[in-house]
This record gives structure tokens, C-alpha cells and sequence, in this order.
């Protein structure tokens, strides 16, 4: 019973934390997702590698590149939860 216990915790502690760290696409309210065709990546890596890549056009948008710039800052400024909200959870 025990060992069952522990193997549901676990479980359970895994959904919660892969939900709490998301890592998937992002958001349409991400300010950098217009940049290029960066929104059809299906992780937040790829997603800001796109964006790096795609630095000129990313610069060119002004709330990209304030968020760019100062990521703690925009948040604060625009009342977003954290950058974590901006990805979907995969």
C-alpha cells in the first residue's frame, strides 16, 4: 500500500510540475510571436532560437524588443504572471 502511495505522489508531482514549467509552443500573447514564422516551433527552445535567428525582424517590433531588452521589466510593466505563461504546457 505503501509503495502504491508513493508511486501516485510521484506521478502526480510530475503532471503538476510539467504543467508549472512549460515548454511548449508559444502563446499568441508572447510579444515576440509574430516574429517571422517563430509561432509554428513546438518548444519555447526552438521558439527563441528561431528568434535569435530572426534578431532583425524581432528588433524591428517594438514589444519583442522591449521584451528583449528587460524580460522582468516588460513583465512587470504589462501585469504577465511570469514568462512561463507566455508558452504553452506540453
Amino acid at each position: 500500500m505503501r509503495k502504491l502511495l508513493i508511486g501516485i505522489t510521484a506521478t502526480l508531482s510530475l503532471v503538476a510540475a510539467s504543467a508549472a514549467f512549460a515548454t511548449g509552443a508559444p502563446k499568441p500573447e508572447h510579444p515576440c510571436y509574430k516574429v517571422a514564422d517563430c509561432k509554428t516551433q513546438a518548444s519555447r527552445k526552438a521558439f527563441s532560437a528561431c528568434v535569435k535567428t530572426n534578431a532583425d525582424e524581432a528588433n524591428a517590433n517594438q514589444a519583442c524588443a522591449e521584451f528583449r531588452k528587460d524580460k522582468p521589466a516588460y513583465i512587470k510593466k504589462h501585469g504577465i504572471d511570469g514568462v512561463d505563461s507566455l508558452f504553452e504546457a506540453s
